[in-house]
């Protein structure tokens, strides 16, 4: 194989032949070797590896597509064809090719920074956060629990909440306690503070901050996740954000309200935005975050899927602004307007002046923050319709963005859009994480946001720029009369994608001729496609369906290694839309949606939920392992040959990791385990069965009185809420 070697230096007459990376050959062992030798060792086992076939040619994949498409730029300056032999990354662009296609800032590393970039540990073993740290990293240097002595990791203590009382029946029990200084603090589905001694699992304290239980809160009802903890004052304090709007501190030592906080220890959050919230109509579910003195918190709104306008349309969908308040005293210090309004950045992608009444746009999931930097980075989501934009044309910013903004000041100071006016609700579900990585022996201060669709997207967590190009890609257009799509979606070129995009036939269930006949029957009524096919008349079979890929879970990142794992799911979900009547515009659609299955299974090839590990530092995926074996036990399967372990369908459960071992929960022969997965192949070294039916949250870990402790809430919606902790003896 013939190499060009030319790059495109400064001078603009030798802009005007771009060179390929490869050249067109019979065979791959003419491959100049250095090349070859450098793509093995990245997996590759013949020249499809870099081109479109085993026999090399002009064709290129997504490791030089973007390469041939902008050959002939001659914005394209100076482009190092030579990415491939580098040791540690696989693209290198070193000048802007266009907007969408930024480059990299790579910066020294501070010889104080070598060991550790951030703060990824904290104080006498605890888990103040409930990320573990604000940068959202799940992840303990605790080594006292190893895959050496894990089989005799055993249960603890349990402790046990009081919440079925015949009132408004709970979601799930999705808590993720918080540990400081020997104290478990943990929220319960109404929205309770209860103090546990983390050796024994007794209750100190409980606060009842009198949430009204008397109205279901919207989405899932009482469900809540967490806590946070600032250490900053005397004594410190404990954060709760209540389901009914009402944002508390406390005293970690009694549980008492803070009275110098708010009014006696309390602040409204249904006060201080653009326009009034009900509390009917919106919850706060989710754990704030504190970075530096400001308590970062948004608002989970009715979800707006089948919401149609109306003249009442600004009361009934809230805002879904994102706001700031002083740690100390509880006043509003900062509004972040997720639809920016007339004179504000963004305002022009909101058409038909969409921006005067709409709503959603919010934070329903989690935030992060860099202390260092002063920057807390926002997962904004969807807005409403979150199927049908015929009355939102344009872009729709902020909606589906990662947003950096001054923790003090609440100003933006850089923002990535992941999906432009989405009509797939593909909202951000998790905290953007941290993850400092090397790339060529320098430090990148990088935030890797995990996303619904599949894609990791990867930053520049100072300046927003993609650490690997991000491509504009053509997608298909809406044929719903009023709809108005985008026609392009970015996609990040590197790392791959963790989860399946899109369906083809091919990937219809087939694991029986049985099985097979009834998924082609079910597609065929339907419409299939790529990636970002919008919803049809008929109903469009969507892959990732609304749960993800990802979702609230998030992923967990191990800074020792610079790997990052994922949890993600397989689930298809059917879009039904249904065209109705509107006195001010004429027509519009209302969307439905379900998980189509055939007889409990999903209608495409497993495994149906992943554990997927990567290497930060090159974007390449070191393993990926199906979630459980799956209903293994299905009678329609009985006559399968797949061998494979299939994955626990509709399982992405938040991972916690430490330099040996993932936890997760997972589903085995149909009862919820917590498992221990080995980090280096995702191999199940143990399990242990859970006396709850139901987990999500993820894991913690801390020490206390000289012993590691790991920790998983439990709890199905009937079920009594629980925690249990498990250590060595």
């Amino acid at each position: 194989m013939r190499i060009a070697e030319r790059s495109l230096r400064n001078t603009y007459p030798l802009c005007k032949y771009f060179i390929f990376l490869c050249s067109i050959s019979a065979s791959y062992l003419e491959a100049r070797p250095e090349y070859f030798e450098a793509a093995t060792r990245y997996g590759a086992q013949d020249c499809s590896f870099c081109h479109g076939s085993t026999s090399g040619g002009e064709g290129l994949n997504e490791r030089g597509e973007w390469l041939l498409r902008y050959r002939d730029r001659r914005a394209a300056t100076n482009i190092d064809i030579n990415w491939l032999a580098r040791r540690d990354t696989l693209v290198a662009v070193k000048s802007q090719l266009e907007p969408e296609v930024k480059t990299l800032p790579i910066l020294p590393v501070d010889p104080k920074d070598k060991e550790r970039l951030f703060d990824y540990t904290t104080t006498h073993g605890d888990w103040p956060a409930y990320g573990g740290n604000v940068g959202a990293t799940k992840y303990s240097p605790s080594t006292q629990i190893n895959k050496n002595n894990i089989q005799s990791l055993s249960l603890a203590w349990i402790w046990t909440g009081s919440e079925n009382d015949g009132r408004i029946a709970p979601d799930s029990f999705k808590g993720t306690p918080l540990m400081v200084q020997g104290k478990l603090f943990l929220r319960t589905r109404y929205s309770e503070v209860v103090a546990i001694d983390s050796l024994t699992g007794d209750t100190l304290w409980t606060f009842d901050p009198g949430n009204d239980k008397t109205i279901r809160p919207p989405m899932f009802g009482f469900t809540t996740r967490g806590l946070a903890y600032h250490e900053g004052v005397e004594g410190g304090r404990v954060l709760l954000s209540t389901t009914d709007g009402w944002l508390i501190a406390l005293d970690p030592n009694n549980g008492r309200p803070i009275p110098a906080f708010g009014q006696d220890g309390r602040v409204d959050l249904t006060k201080g935005l653009r326009r009034e919230i009900p509390r009917d109509r919106t919850t706060w579910s989710y754990a704030p975050n504190v970075c530096g003195d400001t308590v970062v918190i948004g608002n989970q709104p009715s979800d707006g899927s089948h919401i149609s306008r109306s003249g009442n349309w600004k009361e009934n969908v809230p805002l879904g602004d994102v706001r700031g308040f002083d740690v100390l005293t509880g006043k509003q210090t900062w509004i972040f307007k997720t639809v920016p309004q007339p004179g504000e950045f963004g305002n022009n992608t909101w058409k038909n002046k969409s921006w005067e009444w709409m709503g959603n746009t919010n934070v329903w999931s989690m935030t992060s923050c860099d202390q260092d930097l002063g920057i807390a980075y926002l997962p904004v989501t969807a807005p409403t319709n979150h199927f049908y934009g015929g009355l939102r044309h344009g872009d729709n910013l902020f909606a589906n963005s990662v947003v950096a903004v001054n923790a003090s000041t609440g100003k933006r100071v850089w923002h990535y859009q992941t999906v432009h006016h989405d009509i797939w609700d593909y909202d951000l579900p998790a905290a953007p994480i941290v993850t400092d990585i090397h790339i060529n022996g320098r430090m990148v201060k990088a935030l890797t946001q995990v996303t619904k669709t599949g894609f990791l997207f990867v930053f520049d967590r100072i300046t927003g720029t993609p650490i690997w190009p991000i491509r504009e890609v053509p997608v298909n257009p809406s044929s719903l009369e009023g709809e108005k799509a985008s026609e392009t979606q970015p996609q990040p070129s590197w790392p791959p994608p963790f989860e399946m995009q899109g369906i083809k036939e091919a990937d219809l269930l087939s694991l029986t001729p049985e099985l097979a006949q009834k998924a082609r029957a079910l597609a065929s009524k339907h419409t299939i496609g790529p990636l970002f096919e919008p919803a049809a008349p008929n109903g469009t079979l969507m892959l990732p369906g609304i749960g993800g890929g990802a979702n609230w879970g998030g992923a967990a990142f191990d800074p020792k290694t610079e790997t990052l794992y994922v949890a993600s799911r397989r689930q298809v979900t059917l879009i039904l839309p249904r065209k109705v009547d509107s006195q001010d515009q004429g027509h519009q659609w209302v969307m439905r949606s379900r998980f189509p299955t055939i007889d409990g299974l999903p209608i495409v090839n497993p495994p149906w939920s992943s554990i997927t590990a990567y290497d930060m530092r090159t974007g390449i995926i070191k393993w990926q392992v199906p979630n459980g074996k799956g209903p293994k036990n299905h009678p329609l399967l009985a006559s399968s040959t797949f061998d494979a372990e299939l994955g626990n369908p509709g399982a992405a459960p938040g991972l916690l990791a430490t330099p040996d071992l993932i936890f997760l929960g997972q589903r085995i022969d149909g009862e919820s385990h917590l498992v221990a997965l080995d980090r280096k192949n995702g191999e199940a070294l143990w399990n242990h069965r859970l006396t709850g039916n139901h987990f999500s949250a993820p894991p913690i870990t801390f020490t206390s009185g000289g012993k590691q402790f790991v920790v998983l809430a439990t709890g199905a919606p009937h079920e009594t809420s629980k925690l249990l902790a498990f250590r060595l003896p």
